[in-house]
């Protein structure tokens, strides 16, 4: 299997990723979308709908061009990709957050690592071996008896541990479990194909679902609302930011107490 990272760097990127597995307290457990509570510890996340050609994702590292100083940097996710997809641009996004500290777009193309920068292939690489560690697989690879690979036990892993086919089909080629032959022939497959297996053999489909969270911004404006700070109609401009109103989180117009008029006090004060 080509890969133009040299023995170095794999290396350094297999103990990055054994390091922070121990860091997070996951080295004997498949991380799948937990990967989303973990990157929400290092940066304020956003999940955007942005259109299923658009860019997976970025990190802006700093908030403006001269501020270097804020204590999380900011992730955007397009949540109109499948959520697959979205899992892998968590972890790739992780490792340019914890060894590179640098803005990063992550292209539509990002699994095609032809004429990518180094850096892009070993953030790769990274989630890869983050995401499905080699241990943990040969382990799912005994527990289910595969004894020969095909599109249905790499669609059947990828399900398992929530990653792309392809991102399966580059890690069996990895752990040397398939020849670098039949990496390129599983990887030759067209989208569409991969889909129609899919249904063939009842694997769940990892389908977008267009969420839009923009960090705690709902829970913030809750509290905001709760203590007085904004009007229910400024909470319901926040919570609409991201598809929800107040009736979602339980939540109605409180009641507002009004003074009697003149009128009602002369009556009250006369009876």
């Amino acid at each position: 299997m080509t890969n133009d990272l040299n023995e170095f760097e794999i290396n350094e990127i297999k103990s990055h990723a054994k390091e922070k597995l121990g860091l997070c307290r996951k080295g004997n457990d498949i991380i799948g979308t937990q990967i989303f509570s973990i990157l929400g510890l290092y940066a304020r996340v956003i999940y955007y709908p942005l259109g299923k050609d658009a860019p997976w994702g970025f990190t802006r590292i700093s908030g403006t061009k001269n501020d270097a100083s804020l204590e999380k940097p900011f992730v955007a996710l397009n949540s109109s990709i499948p959520l697959d997809y979205q899992v892998f641009a968590a972890a790739h996004e992780l490792y340019h957050i914890w060894y590179e500290q640098t803005p990063d777009m992550l292209p539509s193309d990002l699994l095609n690592e032809q004429d990518k920068k180094t850096s892009e292939k070993k953030a790769n690489r990274f989630a890869a071996e983050f995401l499905v560690d080699e241990i943990l697989l040969k382990q799912e690879i005994e527990l289910h008896k595969i004894k020969e690979f095909t599109i249905k036990s790499i669609l059947q892993l990828s399900e398992l541990f929530t990653v792309p086919y392809r991102t399966m089909v580059k890690r069996l080629g990895e752990i040397e479990s398939i020849e670098d032959s039949d990496v390129n022939k599983f990887l030759a497959q067209p989208e569409d194909s991969i889909e129609k297996y899919k249904k063939r053999y009842s694997i769940v489909t990892q389908k977008s679902d267009n969420r839009i969270v923009i960090d705690n911004l709902v829970e913030l404006a809750v509290k905001a609302y709760e203590v007085g700070y904004i009007t229910f109609e400024k909470l319901e401009y926040l919570l609409g930011i991201s598809k929800l109103i107040p009736a979602d989180l339980g939540i109605e117009k409180k009641s507002v107490c009004e003074f009697p008029s003149d009128d009602e006090l002369d009556s009250i004060m006369e009876e």
